[in-house]
């Protein structure tokens, strides 16, 4: 396969992310090495292909940021032209990376849905969702459905199996529990790639959460799925990605 530009055959939480626990120390991802890629996934529910997400880590300076946009695919169009839009920002302070801010939205508007702004300094989040404004105290670091692939990086390196972390989800902080369950084959494009496999469970959560990450290119997710009881699994099938950034 082409890693440089490989064509290949789902959460800005699925996509907004579907358009609309043994407790250890939370891995430091100072060592990660951060290589800015564009990929793009399909999504799909119930074999249903309902829309393609770009997914993006970029370099701004010396700050990073994680950019996703969904947008519906074929008879779907004709029912919503809206795109969710989700951006992760995150830098490094001190000997870890830690996350700045995150947006919530749609690609266009003038304003995002959702604002959280870390202070870091102060130990302080404060949040605006829905027109209300919170203020949360903050811990050691925190993870969002983004960020979330660099936490899996740090674990894979440093060889841990299991975290319990604190996750951004839906304006509050929550306990969320990610654990490395094996390698698996996944078939992408038709090529088979042996993948490194972590699954999550969020607090205040009835779903599981799976991911496959490229063990070449860690940062890089190779497909995502939702499981949920009594509910078809949504997925996110990488399709192609570019290393060009």
């Amino acid at each position: 396969m082409n890693r440089s530009r490989s064509k290949l055959p789902f959460y800005t939480s699925l996509s907004l992310m579907l358009l609309a626990v043994v407790p250890g120390p939370a891995p430091e991802a100072a060592e990660v090495a951060l290589r800015p890629f564009s990929a793009s996934y399909d999504l799909y529910q119930g074999g249903m292909h309902l829309a393609i997400m770009e997914l993006s880590l970029e370099r701004q300076q010396e700050a990073w940021r994680w950019v996703s946009i969904t947008r519906a695919r074929g008879i779907y169009a004709l029912f919503t032209d809206k795109q969710p839009y989700s951006e992760t920002r995150f830098t490094r302070l001190g000997e870890q990376f830690m996350v700045t801010e995150i947006n919530l939205g749609e690609k266009g508007g003038e304003k995002p849905h959702e604002n959280a702004r870390f202070d870091w300094s102060e130990g302080r989040l404060e949040v605006l969702r829905k027109g209300r404004r919170s203020e949360l105290a903050l811990g050691d670091g925190v993870y969002d459905y983004q960020s979330i692939h660099l936490l899996a990086a740090s674990m894979g390196q440093e060889q841990l199996g299991k975290s319990t972390i604190d996750f951004y989800r839906k304006g509050k902080l929550v306990k969320s529990r990610f654990v490395f369950s094996g390698r698996q084959t996944v078939n992408v494009g038709g090529e088979s790639i042996e993948a490194n496999v972590y699954e999550q469970v969020v607090a205040r959560s009835n779903s599981k959460i799976k991911y496959f990450y490229d063990a070449q290119n860690p940062l890089l997710p190779l497909r995502i799925e939702k499981l949920e009881a009594g509910e078809s699994p949504s997925i996110l099938a990488l399709r192609e990605v570019d290393w060009g950034l």
